[in-house]
């Protein structure tokens, strides 16, 4: 089959770039003809793969996404692709992965606790304006034969704003590849953070992301500005440090926060650290929080990432229900607090996590390809 994956760019860093890396892969290795449509493509050099260049107009933001979905548009109609798999809003596809969730929804979220200033301009800008146009167009097109959500409450969003035919979504959840440290890779690099960041036996908190804002950085220096325990909590990922570090001094603990920026070692926190504090006001599905419980940490996290899905209150973890909420937060933390009952939680989020391979989540996205390959094969027949 000749195939059509479509995504802005790649970077090493970003999870749904890493997971079409492997989908390339995975498609190009079953003999099929790979096609890339995106602005810039620097991931893995496959024989195969094919890339086709978007030029796009690069300001302001708003024209920056309708003409990107636009050059996407050109591209397919020259090529005739047998099938059109985007992980973008774009015009015209035959399947759409909403990893990224409904965007009409994050908006909603993140006016929580706003004034009605900030609500009115979130939703004249004309950036906001142009996604939730294409949003809309994309999940009401009847050309869109199948989507692939992360997560159930991801399914829930798209039908109860957009409308959408149940039966059209189907909830493929993300995948990691498996680990399973032995305790010695744990004790080693407790010590490689001990000795990197002057630490003693301070509870070791994690959080792991970029897009600070949506993913409640803030919320979770509040929370643990209210712990009276000794930690310190780790800040690892890509973002502005500026605000929260001035949040952090007024509240008084600047040296219980440690931000590392973004760390191709992040395993080194994972297999170091005690509790994953990730209270995100909006994840469809977070990979940082299954990587964490795969290395074996409990999460606390919010009602609104997919991942909540997974987690037995108690457990494996906890959930959230206000992602605003800085001292339900707190009080997830002291709940495990206890060493052998922290261990207990966090061996439990392993056998969890380990569930959810990267093998299964390509295996069930070939069956929705393959799917969509059939029905359009017969209709083609049929015609």
């Amino acid at each position: 089959m000749k195939i059509a994956l479509v995504r802005q760019k790649y970077t090493p860093y970003g999870g749904a770039e890493r997971y079409m890396a492997r989908l390339v892969t995975c498609l190009a290795s079953e003999g099929h003809e790979v096609h890339i449509i995106a602005i810039s493509w620097e991931g893995p050099q496959t024989a195969g793969v094919n890339f086709h260049p978007v030029q796009i107009i690069k300001r302001p933001g708003w024209l920056k996404a309708l003409s990107f979905s636009q050059g996407c548009a050109k591209i397919i109609e020259q090529e005739r692709f047998d099938i059109v798999f985007s992980l973008e809003r774009t015009l015209h596809q035959d399947i759409y992965r909403a990893g990224d969730g409904c965007h009409q929804q994050w908006l909603i979220l993140k006016n929580l606790g706003k004034g009605s200033l900030h609500k009115a301009w979130t939703w004249l800008n004309p950036l906001q304006l142009a996604y939730i146009w294409l949003e809309r167009r994309m999940f009401t097109d009847p050309g869109l034969k199948a989507i692939i959500a992360n997560s159930q409450r991801g399914k829930e969003d798209i039908i109860r704003l957009y409308g959408v035919n149940p039966d059209r979504i189907h909830v493929v959840y993300n995948g990691i590849e498996p680990v399973n440290p032995e305790q010695s890779q744990r004790d080693r690099s407790r010590q490689m953070l001990a000795q990197e960041f002057a630490l003693g036996n301070e509870l070791r908190l994690l959080y792991v992301g970029s897009g600070f804002k949506r993913k409640g950085v803030a919320v979770a220096i509040r929370a643990v500005a209210r712990l009276k325990a000794p930690y310190r909590l780790f800040i690892v990922g890509k973002g502005r440090t500026s605000t929260y570090r001035r949040l952090a001094q007024r509240l008084g603990i600047e040296d219980k926060i440690i931000f590392t920026g973004p760390r191709k070692d992040v395993e080194q926190f994972y297999l170091g650290s005690d509790i994953f504090v990730f209270p995100t006001l909006y994840d469809p599905f977070s990979n940082a929080s299954l990587e964490a419980m795969a290395y074996g940490l409990p999460i606390i996290t919010t009602q609104y990432n997919g991942v909540a899905e997974l987690i037995h209150p108690g457990i494996n973890g906890f959930v959230v229900q206000d992602p605003l909420d800085d001292t339900a937060i707190a009080d997830c933390i002291l709940k495990m607090s206890e060493p052998t009952q922290r261990q207990l939680m966090g061996k439990q989020a392993a056998e969890t996590a380990a569930a959810f391979t990267m093998q299964r989540n390509l295996r069930e996205t070939l069956a929705v390809i393959n799917m969509i390959t059939t029905s359009k094969q017969f209709a083609s027949l049929s015609a």
